[in-house]
């Protein structure tokens, strides 16, 4: 029981991460932008410095590599690479052609390049795809001698740290970074036992949330004097930490219709995130360009409750009833097939 409660949890940890993702894009920049306000720009940072870490601590917790490594690659690939190169080609379409719904225009050569040597738009699932396949080499290392394993946690960690100094060539920088807190779930997995019953404490609300604050203010100090590297990193790292137990602990004490629903949006947090830049490009427009509506609490929340409704519901009940769709948007056949 106490196993299949914290699989729960790490659910609804994925469901909080999914949301703060979609209340991220939901502070625009076009056609109004946000972000000349303080407290919509610092609200979009530090969603930033936390939410795709815990993406990333969440997919390492929940990874295994079963049944051969030729057998999980085409798993992942059905699950990571094809929904990447499908909507990272339909994200491309519309800005080869000048229209007053996207920002960004670009030439069909600039495009194919971008996508192909940096990833595209969709940098996260590139990301996730390149960090999935390499792992099963690490798990070999950490699972071996005691000289491999402090060997495969070195190179982590180095790899970590140099991040600033790596090249954004197929996006390994992103890879270095999110290879670290990839880890970090896959070793919080394997000593879940012992700390998880610790760390989901309702007592742990206050000083997590404090924890995170105040590193997230040091960091942000620490980049804007550019002092980024190393202090920077490490007050970010212990921010994500801090964010980890504070959502995780607000997991346990969640409940009823609450977990029901935040749940949901973790179980379809992959589809969620494939089309809400679609859902986004419908509300924003709607609420500024048709409605004309300045008030930013009103456009970002606005933005957020149309685009989480309308992406949840579209992912449960419309893309499960094709199988083109199921495999466009990396529905797996199974439940248990997680990221």
């Amino acid at each position: 029981m106490a196993e299949q409660k914290r699989w729960k949890e790490i659910d609804i940890l994925r469901g909080m991460a999914i949301l703060m993702v979609l209340l991220y894009h939901s502070i625009i920049v076009f056609p109004l932008d946000l972000h000349e306000i303080l407290w919509c720009r610092m609200l979009h940072k530090f969603l930033w410095t936390v939410q795709m870490p815990l993406f990333f601590l969440v997919s390492g917790f929940c990874y295994s590599c079963r049944g051969g490594y030729k057998e999980y690659a085409l798993r992942k690939c059905r699950r990571i690479l094809v929904p990447h190169v499908a909507f990272s080609l339909l994200d491309i379409l519309p800005r080869l052609v000048p229209n007053p719904l996207v920002h960004e225009q670009m030439d069909a050569k600039g495009a194919v390049l971008d996508f192909v040597l940096y990833g595209g738009s969709d940098w996260f699932l590139w990301t996730l795809f390149v960090i999935a396949m390499a792992f099963p080499a690490l798990e070999t290392l950490l699972q071996g001698s005691e000289r491999q394993r402090k060997a495969g946690v070195a190179a982590v960690a180095v790899l970590f740290a140099l991040k600033p100094y790596m090249t954004d060539f197929l996006l390994f920088n992103m890879v270095c970074q999110y290879l670290w807190y990839f880890f970090l779930g896959y070793c919080l997995h394997k000593k879940a036992d012992t700390l998880l019953p610790a760390v989901e404490r309702k007592r742990n609300l206050l000083p997590a949330g404090i924890l995170m604050s105040i590193c997230f203010a040091g960091f942000h100090a620490f980049e804007s004097g550019g002092y980024f590297y190393p202090f920077g990193m490490l007050l970010e790292l212990v921010c994500v930490m801090g964010s980890f137990v504070f959502f995780f602990a607000a997991a346990s004490v969640c409940r009823g219709k609450a977990a029901g629903f935040i749940g949901a949006c973790g179980r379809w947090s992959l589809q969620m995130y494939l089309l809400d830049a679609y859902a986004l490009v419908a509300t924003r427009t709607m609420l500024v360009s048709i409605l004309q509506i300045r008030n930013p609490v009103a456009i970002i929340a606005g933005n957020f409750i149309a685009d989480t409704l309308l992406v949840l519901a579209v992912s449960r009940f419309i893309l499960t009833k094709a199988k083109v769709f199921r495999i466009l948007c990396g529905i797996p056949e199974k439940s248990s097939d997680a990221v």
